[in-house]
C-alpha cells in the first residue's frame, strides 16, 4: 500500500479538496475583495498536500489535452467529482493544468460563471491579474507575482487574469466552482484589449514581497 493510500482514499481526497476550495472562496467578500493569495502546507508529521493529489492520480490517472483555452502550450484534464463521489448533486470539479516551458501566449481573460481555487503542484511561473473590470481593461494596471510550488491563488468569477511560464514549466491543481466544460463557450471570455506575457515589451517589474498573516487565519482540510 502506498503512503498516499495509507492516509486517505481518492473519494476522501476529492471531498476534502472540494471542501477546502469552497471554504476559501467563501472567505472572499464580493463587495470588498475578489482575490486572495497564500501557501498550502501540512500541519503535523506525516501530512503532505501532495498525498491528496497522488490518491487521485493513482486511481484516476489523467491525460492532459492540448490546447487549453486556445493555447497550444497549455494542457488540461479534469477529475469528475460527481463520478468519484457518486453524487450527482456536486457541480464543482478538480482539474490539472500543465503550463509548458515558455507558455506565455494565453491572454488576460475572465471566467464569468465560476470561481477558482488554484494550487501550484510543481514548477514555477507567474500569475497576472488586474483590479480593472472586464469592460474597462486596458492593460495599464496589471499585477504580476511569482507562482511557485504550494502557492495558492483564490479568486471569484469576474477577475481578469492569466498565468505564464518562462524557463520552467508549471503544473496547477485548479478547482472550478462550479465546473464548466473546457470546450463550452461560456468557460472564459477575452476582453477587447488583448494582453499576454509574450507580447513584445511586456515584462513584469522585479521586486521582493513579504506576506504575513496570523497562524489562526489558516483554513484546514
Amino acid at each position: 500500500m502506498s503512503r498516499a493510500h495509507s492516509i486517505l482514499e481518492p473519494a476522501d481526497s476529492c471531498r476534502r479538496l472540494l471542501n477546502l476550495a469552497s471554504r476559501a472562496i467563501s472567505q472572499l467578500e464580493p463587495s470588498k475583495e475578489r482575490i486572495s493569495l497564500g501557501r498550502i502546507r501540512g500541519t503535523g508529521p506525516g501530512i503532505h498536500f501532495g498525498d491528496f493529489v497522488t490518491a487521485l492520480d493513482e486511481d484516476y490517472p489523467l491525460t492532459l489535452k492540448y490546447p487549453f483555452e486556445n493555447s497550444e502550450r497549455v494542457g488540461g484534464a479534469v477529475w469528475n467529482c460527481q463520478a468519484i463521489l457518486n453524487d450527482p448533486s456536486i457541480d464543482s470539479a478538480i482539474t490539472k493544468i500543465k503550463w509548458n516551458k515558455g507558455a506565455d501566449d494565453l491572454p488576460m481573460h475572465v471566467h464569468d460563471h465560476t470561481d477558482r481555487f488554484i494550487v501550484v503542484l510543481e514548477g514555477r511561473g507567474f500569475f497576472h491579474w488586474t483590479d480593472q473590470s472586464f469592460e474597462d481593461f486596458d492593460a495599464k494596471a496589471i499585477h504580476t507575482i511569482a507562482a511557485r510550488k504550494r502557492d495558492v491563488f483564490v479568486f471569484r468569477r469576474g477577475v481578469v487574469h492569466t498565468f505564464s511560464t518562462a524557463e520552467h514549466s508549471m503544473t496547477l491543481l485548479s478547482i472550478h466552482c462550479p465546473f464548466i466544460p473546457f470546450d463550452d463557450s461560456k468557460q472564459f471570455r477575452l476582453p477587447e484589449h488583448r494582453w499576454c506575457m509574450g507580447a513584445l515589451g511586456h515584462k513584469p517589474t522585479a521586486q521582493i514581497l513579504c506576506d504575513l498573516h496570523k497562524p489562526n487565519t489558516a483554513l484546514r482540510m
